[in-house]
């Protein structure tokens, strides 16, 4: 049985927070790695061989903000971007939806033409097939913009909150066009979805231009 007192014991420990401190930004490493890590040895159990669970979370949690910009952004910011994060989830939740759904899509709307003429019942599924396809390229990318906007959001920079004006205004358009051809009626389980992540992100519009908010990005414009 290994001596939880012997003297690689320290060390290993060390080795311990060290590779948890490298998740941080070098230049937060490079005046402060020492000092983080005197303290959390010193701050240490007795015969402690590795970081706890609750330490290692902490830290890694503290690079992640850092990363991000957020370890001194004002609540409403990070507000913001937690928002931008749950935009992502909610947007990945409308492609599964999408997805899960198109069948039940395609046989709703063959249902509701099934007594028209055949040329405008081809062109209603024609229709219906092009909106499909259009969701399942432009919904990735929806995914991917809602991650870089609450990225560059916490980063501080002014032309992200422009970006994410422009990206809820197209956005806004593209669910009337949806509401005008009908999808409330054959696709509701994405427009109720749809709606969710329109909310968020009117909300986070809303977070990122009050008036808390206006002095983070200025300072950060200043720094830059």
């Amino acid at each position: 049985m290994t001596d939880s007192t012997s003297p690689s014991a320290p060390s290993e420990l060390e080795r311990g927070y060290r590779r948890l401190v490298a998740c941080y930004p070098r230049s937060f490493r490079k005046d402060n790695e020492e000092e983080v890590l005197t303290v959390l040895l010193a701050t240490a159990r007795d015969g402690q061989r590795r970081p706890s669970l609750a330490e290692a979370a902490d830290l890694i949690r503290g690079a992640v903000r850092m990363r991000m910009g957020l370890s001194r952004s004002p609540r409403t910011v990070l507000n913001a971007v937690r928002l931008m994060y749950l935009g992502a989830a909610v947007e990945l939740g409308v492609l599964i939806t999408v997805i899960l759904t198109a069948g039940t899509v395609r046989a709703a709307v063959r249902a509701a033409v099934v007594h028209r003429d055949p040329a405008v019942a081809a062109r209603a599924l024609e229709a219906v097939n092009i909106d499909l396809a259009a969701d399942l390229a432009v919904l990735p990318a929806a995914v991917v913009l809602w991650l870089w906007m609450a990225w560059a959001n916490g980063r501080g920079h002014d032309w992200a909150r422009l970006v994410a004006v422009s990206a809820f205004a197209l956005y806004t358009m593209g669910m009337m066009a949806d509401l005008a051809r009908g999808a409330a009626a054959y696709a509701p389980a994405a427009v109720i979805a749809s709606s969710v992540a329109w909310a968020i992100g009117l909300a986070a519009i809303a977070l990122v231009f009050c008036k808390q908010s206006w002095p983070y990005y200025a300072r950060r414009a200043a720094t830059r």
